[in-house]
């Protein structure tokens, strides 16, 4: 898929999200890699409201550092930019990144420490984890939780940290408590379907507390 095909993908993604009151506001960022160039990515710049956001409302970053490469009219990158840089370096092949704040995932509250960063945490093991594309019966699988620190660089810190101490979590998905998930796809949809799963995911845990 060419550039601007996927910005306007992930731009048609925003609107939705904000219909199903994933993405209220300004809240939420979306991102794609690039993919004439796999070592940058464009992110939904700063302070865009997602109900509105057209195709032009992002900015180029590197996957290496986070340095900004390419922004019109002034736009900044997202407060997250960060973590999203993370998650590019730390696995290439992924080719979309889609953060959402959804009720249900700041409904659950899982006390993870500021000292602590991050915990496994137990997920059921329901029909729609096949959607990850693991066909085990009753799979025992953890998803990682992160601390919302206020300084966003360091969540993503913790991120990678949690990725080279740990692995790369079976499940593409991680969640910043009392904040929102963050997932991952080889493509725009895939990443869309497995936000998808994990929506419904989070739902089923909230009401089992």
């Amino acid at each position: 898929m060419d550039l601007i095909t996927s910005l306007q993908e992930i731009t048609k993604l925003s609107h939705l999200y904000y219909e199903r009151q994933w993405m209220y506001a300004t809240a939420g960022n979306l991102s794609t890699r690039d993919g004439s160039s796999r070592d940058q990515f464009w992110i939904t710049a700063s302070g865009k409201h997602k109900g509105e956001l057209k195709d032009t409302d992002f900015v180029c970053v590197s996957v290496a550092d986070g340095t900004l490469l390419k922004a019109s009219d002034g736009l900044k990158p997202s407060a997250e930019t960060s973590i999203h840089q993370v998650l590019y370096s730390q696995m290439p092949d992924i080719g979309s990144c889609l953060h959402v704040h959804t009720i249900d995932s700041n409904l659950l509250e899982f006390g993870v420490g500021k000292e602590e960063g991050s915990r496994e945490i137990p997920i059921p093991p329901i029909e729609i984890i096949k959607a990850f594309g693991i066909w085990d019966e009753k799979p025992n699988l953890t998803m990682p939780v992160f601390y919302n620190h206020t300084h966003v660089p360091t969540i993503a810190n913790e991120i990678k940290r949690y990725f080279i101490s740990v692995g790369i979590p079976k499940v593409p998905f991680l969640l910043i408590e009392g904040h929102g998930p963050t997932v991952w796809g080889k493509s725009i949809a895939e990443a869309n379907k497995h936000l998808e799963a994990v929506h419904f995911l989070l739902q089923v845990m909230a009401r089992k507390v």
